[in-house]
Parts: C-alpha cells; structure tokens; sequence
C-alpha cells in the first residue's frame, strides 16, 4: 500500500513516474489510508439554507470536498479558502467544479444556551447557532464555497461511507469546555461521483488543480458500478445496512 499524502484511485490509468509526482504534499493530518475506491457514494445533504441535496448536485463536475466544523477556527479554516481557490481556478479554465465543505456538527437536542468565553478559550467552544456559522463560512468565500450539513443519520452515514473520523474528548490542557477531534481529508470526486482521490487540508490549491487536471486528461478503466454501490452500503463492521 502507498502510503504517501495524496492517493489515486486505480482507476485512472497514470504512470508509475505521474502518479509518484501528483502524489505529493504537506504533513499528513488524520490520515486513514484508505483506497480512494473504498470511499464515497452518500450524496443525502441539505445545503446551509436547508435545501436538500443529492447525488445530482455533485454529477458532472469535479468536486473538492471536504467534512469539518463550520465553527472550527484550526484546519477547517485553511482548508475552506483553499478549496474555493481550486475550484474557482478550474472553473475559469474551463472545468466544471465546485467546492463543498460538509458541516458534520449534529443540530442539538436542546436549545443552544448563550455562553461567553474568552477570544483564547478554545475555538470549538463559541456557542454560535449553527445555522449562523454556516452562512458566515458561505458568505466569507462570497458564494464559491457550497456549504452542507444534514440530520444526524445523514451525517452518520457520509461520514462511514468517506471513512471521516470524528470524536469528542475530554479537554486538552487550557481548553474549559469538549475538544474535538477529526480528520482533515480532502476529497477529489469526479465527475461520475466517485471518489478520484484524496489528500489534506494543506496540500495547498495548486496541487489540487494540478491533480485534476491530471486525472481529467487520464484514460479510465471501467468501474463496476453497481459493485462499488454495494460496497458503499456496507458497514462499519463489514455488514450490509
């Protein structure tokens, strides 16, 4: 298995000597090495404005997408603009994309209380609705940035079928309230919704458009696609859902 930042799918037929160059980038942040193939096929979202979203969304355009916080302040910050800048970029030379940040925060059970903390208290701590944090994340990239979210069976089941690893721990020193544990992957679906490749938050824009335009002008291999749906319905634990 390689184990290198950014991974291809075996379907795109690249050279040994390409796919080695397009397989680079920064430090490797929740990594899961997973095959690009193993990943993907739950397209069930609502956008920030509860519009609800489907596979159709995403079909016939290159999507950079990636499952964060929308109230996060670390990795989901760098990685929102750079994924805008991609996507933006591949549009103007002609490529159908889009960038799609997924907001994997639940809706709580309870009404939000309004707490106040200080600016250095941890990020994940401010109390903001949700609904708010998700327009302000759209708004900052003026509309580039497609913003998603969903139920809790939604979210549960994009974050099996991507492999996204999520968890809430015990305070980290100087943190008062939960800290919030999660992989930073960027996801390459492409225009047929599979997943064409993945890599992290700081593999910067260049690289993502490079990895594109790679894979765009590649020769495919044929996909069994009604193998790889069955595939994506699998569980955690291997069974059938």
């Amino acid at each position: 298995m390689r184990h290198s930042p950014i991974r291809i799918s075996d379907s795109y037929v690249v050279s040994e000597e390409e796919r080695d160059a397009l397989e680079q980038s920064s430090t490797l942040f929740g990594s899961a090495q997973v095959s690009p193939d193993e990943m993907g096929g739950w397209f069930d979202y609502t956008d920030w404005r509860d519009r609800k979203i489907d596979r159709s969304y995403f079909l016939g355009r290159w999507t950079m997408l990636y499952f964060g916080y929308a109230r996060c302040q670390g990795s989901c910050r760098e990685a929102a603009p750079m994924l805008a800048r991609a996507a933006s970029e591949l549009r103007d030379s002609g490529y159908a994309a889009r960038a799609a940040f997924v907001d994997i925060e639940v809706h709580p059970v309870a009404p939000p209380q309004p707490i106040r903390l200080a600016p250095e208290e941890h990020a994940h701590s401010y109390n903001w609705a949700m609904r708010m944090a998700q327009s302000d994340l759209y708004e900052r990239h003026a509309g580039q940035l497609d913003v998603l979210s969903g139920n809790r069976a939604q979210l549960a089941q994009a974050t099996m079928a991507f492999h996204v690893l999520r968890e809430h721990t015990t305070p980290h020193r100087g943190e008062k309230t939960m800290s919030i544990n999660h992989s930073s992957m960027v996801y390459l679906l492409g225009r047929d919704t599979f997943v064409a490749a993945y890599g992290y938050h700081d593999m910067g824009a260049d690289a993502l458009v490079s990895l594109v335009r790679e894979l765009a002008a590649a020769e495919r291999k044929t996909v069994d696609f009604a193998a790889a749906k069955k595939r994506y319905l699998r569980g955690a634990c291997g069974g059938d859902v």
